[in-house]
C-alpha cells in the first residue's frame, strides 16, 4: 500500500484480523494480560461519529482498562499549537490515547492534524477516525464479512453509494475500500459521478490492486452492478464538493432515488452502518435477514479495537510508540 498518507500496511491489517480471530475464539483473557500495564486510556474526540464512545467505554471494560475523556472542547476554536499541547499533556497521563478528529471546516485538515498528533505522542496512538479514513469502522466491516464468507482473498466486494438524507462522511468507505483489497478482495465502487471519491483516496486503490494483483474497477450504474457480488458494503456519503455546504447534498441524491435496495443475490452478504433508515437505503426485508450483518457492527468494532491497542502495545518501545492512523 501506497505509503504517502501514511496508511497502515498489509501486515498491520493481517496482524489485527489474526488476534481479532483469536479474540473471536478463546475471549479476551489472554489479552487482558498481556496489556496489564496499560491501565489508563486516554480519549480525545472532536467530531466523533455516533457510537465512538461507546466502543471506547466497551473496549476498556473487555480489557480491565479505565477510559478517561481528556476534553477538545472549543476545539474548533483552538490553535494548531494548543491542540498538540493537549496531545503532549495527555500522553502523560495515559498509557495509550485513542483520538477523533474530524473537521468540520476544511476537508482533510482532521487528516493533517492526526498525523502530527501521532508525531508528538509520547505513547501509542489510535485514530478511530479523522475526515478521510476510518480504519476501524472498516475493519469491523470486513471481519463481519470475512466470518460470513469465510475469508476475503479472491471474493467479490461491492463498495456503494445509496439514497437517503444522514449524508455521512466518506471515511469509512475510503478505508474498506483500500483495506479489502490489502486482504484480497476484489473491489467494485459502484457511485454516481456526483457523489464519487476522493482523487488521493483512489490512487492508493489503485496502486494497492497493482500490489497484490487483484482487480478494482469504477462503475456509475447502479442496475446490474450485484449480481456477481459476495458482499455488499453500502453507504449514503455526501458529496465532498459541498463538504461545507451539507445542505445542497439533498438536492443531488434526489436525483438517484432509484439507488436503494428491494432485494439481493441470494449468496450475498450486505453490510453498512448503524443506524440505516429503513426503505431508504434498503427494504425492511434486507435490514432484517440473515444477509445483513450491520447488526454484528459494535461487537465487532470493540473487537478490533481490542485487537489494535494489543498490535500498538507489541509494537511499541518506550522511545518509539507505535501509531495507527
Amino acid at each position: 500500500m501506497s505509503n504517502c498518507d501514511d496508511l497502515p500496511g498489509k501486515p498491520m491489517l493481517h496482524r489485527i484480523f489474526q488476534i481479532a480471530r483469536e479474540v473471536e475464539s478463546s475471549g479476551y483473557r489472554k489479552l487482558r494480560k498481556t496489556l496489564e500495564h496499560v491501565e489508563v486510556v486516554g480519549r480525545l474526540l472532536h467530531g466523533e461519529s455516533p457510537l465512538e464512545k461507546q466502543v471506547c467505554t466497551m473496549t476498556a471494560a473487555r480489557l480491565g482498562h479505565t477510559v478517561v475523556d481528556l476534553g477538545w472542547n472549543g476545539a474548533d476554536s483552538m490553535s494548531t499549537d494548543e491542540l498538540l499541547d493537549s496531545v503532549r499533556m495527555a500522553s502523560n497521563v495515559s498509557d495509550l490515547l485513542l483520538t477523533v478528529f474530524s473537521s468540520n471546516e476544511t476537508f482533510g485538515e482532521g487528516r493533517r492534524l492526526t498525523k502530527q498528533f501521532a508525531e508528538i505522542a509520547s505513547v501509542p496512538l489510535a485514530s478511530l477516525h479523522d475526515d478521510v479514513y476510518a480504519w476501524q469502522s472498516a475493519l469491523a466491516n470486513l471481519l463481519g464479512i470475512e466470518q460470513r464468507l469465510g475469508g476475503l482473498a479472491e471474493k467479490q466486494l461491492v463498495i456503494t453509494w445509496g439514497f437517503g438524507n444522514s449524508f455521512l462522511n466518506p471515511a469509512p468507505a475510503n478505508s474498506i475500500l483500500i483495506s479489502a483489497l490489502a486482504f484480497g478482495a476484489h473491489v467494485r465502487l459502484v457511485s454516481p459521478s456526483k457523489f464519487s471519491i476522493l482523487n488521493r483516496v483512489r490512487r492508493v486503490a489503485e496502486d494497492t490492486s497493482q500490489c497484490y494483483n487483484v482487480l478494482y474497477e469504477e462503475v456509475d450504474e447502479f442496475e446490474g452492478s450485484f449480481t456477481d457480488a459476495d458482499a455488499i458494503f453500502a453507504l449514503n456519503w455526501m458529496r465532498l464538493d459541498d463538504f461545507n455546504h451539507p445542505e445542497r447534498n439533498r438536492d443531488f441524491a434526489l436525483q438517484f432515488r432509484e439507488w436503494h435496495f428491494e432485494t439481493l443475490p441470494e449468496h450475498t452478504v450486505f453490510s453498512t452502518l448503524p443506524y440505516t433508515q429503513p426503505e431508504l437505503l434498503a427494504s425492511r426485508k434486507i435490514l432484517g435477514s440473515d444477509q445483513n450483518i450491520t447488526p454484528l457492527w459494535l461487537r465487532n468494532r470493540v473487537t478490533t479495537l481490542a485487537a489494535t491497542i494489543a498490535l500498538l502495545n507489541e509494537s511499541s518501545s518506550p522511545d518509539a510508540p507505535a501509531s495507527m492512523l
